[in-house]
């Protein structure tokens, strides 16, 4: 009985990044999704080639906002233009959306959600909404709601690249 519900326990342990990555991924047709996988890869070894990243290394993610927030400086200057490589995700039908929207918003409406440091984290992004939240405010942020390990999950990695490409001067 221990066992069995064990087994089942850990079935449903996923982090909610992995269920919120797995809406966004599942949102998308086949081919979008070996496409958009691509691009990610691409982008990251740009950005190890530009010195952005380190390496494709999770610690190197981690360690990328811990430097924004310890010296105060950042430099993405880079010329991959992802958003522009991604605009095919873009749907010019909102109701195209609505299976992501809807899974987001069901997700997080759940206690997995409301307990998790991406809520602390989210929860005090949302609290500076008002202001201007800098590259370096965001970084502090980052070091301060989420651990190494946590770049292991697809979903931050992805959320870092979209940051890089959003804030390159």
């Amino acid at each position: 009985m221990i066992c069995g519900l064990t087994i089942c326990c850990n079935k449903s342990n996923t982090r909610i990044e992995t269920d919120l990555y797995n809406c966004m991924i599942d949102s998308l047709t086949e081919e979008e999704k070996e496409k958009t996988l691509i691009i990610f890869k691409e982008y990251e070894e740009h950005l190890v080639e530009k010195g952005i990243l380190e390496s494709r290394e999770s610690i190197s993610y981690w360690k990328f906002y811990k430097n924004i927030a310890d010296t105060g400086t950042y430099d993405f200057t880079n010329n991959f233009d992802f958003f522009e490589k991604t605009e095919f995700l873009e749907r010019a039908d909102p109701a195209d959306n609505d299976y992501l929207y809807d899974c987001y918003n069901n997700l997080l409406q759940t206690e997995k959600y409301k307990q998790s440091r991406f809520f602390q984290f989210s929860k005090e992004m949302e609290s500076l909404k008002k202001h201007k939240i800098t590259p370096v405010i965001m970084a502090k942020i980052t070091i301060k709601h989420l651990r190494k390990e946590d770049f292991e999950l697809d979903y931050y990695r992805f959320l870092t690249l979209g940051f890089i490409e959003k804030n390159k001067i």
